[in-house]
């Protein structure tokens, strides 16, 4: 025997507990409730993201410039005049940072390495470049925006340009292939 209070409190308990779970749909709850219920139908990837997959970003190369270019003025310290390009030439290997990768290029400089200046092979239209005695090379990249992008001394030049090639666009590696390279004549 149940009196009647008591089973008038039992259903009241009852609706409040529905009325508390309609509350919480409206909060987190509801996040989790529709968790993999999106527009669109099914929660399953689609094929052609699955099947698309990133590479990793393959590092070339990272370091300073080719040290070469410390040779003459380094030599001609034995002056007095060549105290100042001798410390310049220096500087720059300790400051700056090359970094070519599968994805970018990317030229760390400063003093801790504050100023950065980052391209992605795609927004390369045109590639110019000279080459320096043992094996270096300069390269003047120009972009989509009209800007330049300059590397100065890079280390394993040849190399290096074909590993670039092959990474911009088959338009501008061509390109440079006919008269990029202004040491030619």
């Amino acid at each position: 025997f149940v009196p009647a209070e008591n089973s008038a409190n039992a259903s009241d308990d009852n609706e409040d507990e529905d009325v508390l779970e309609a509350v919480e749909m409206f909060g987190r709850g509801a996040a989790k409730a529709k968790r993999g219920k999106r527009k669109g139908g099914s929660s399953a990837p689609s094929p052609t993201k699955a099947a698309v997959s990133l590479a990793p970003e393959e590092v070339y190369y990272e370091g300073p410039p080719a040290i070469t270019e410390t040779i003459a003025p380094t030599v001609s310290i034995l002056t007095v005049v060549g105290i100042i390009p001798a410390a310049a030439a220096w500087a720059r290997q300790a400051w700056v940072r090359y970094k070519i990768t599968s994805r970018r290029i990317r030229v760390t400089s400063g003093i801790g390495g504050k100023d950065m200046a980052e391209i992605v092979y795609p927004d390369i239209v045109e590639i110019r470049t000279a080459k320096r005695l043992f094996g270096d090379g300069d390269m003047v990249a120009f972009l989509r925006d009209g800007a330049k992008f300059e590397m100065r001394n890079i280390p394993n030049f040849e190399e290096t340009m074909e590993f670039i090639l092959k990474q911009v666009d088959p338009k501008v590696a061509a390109q440079y292939r006919a008269k990029g390279d202004v040491t030619k004549a």
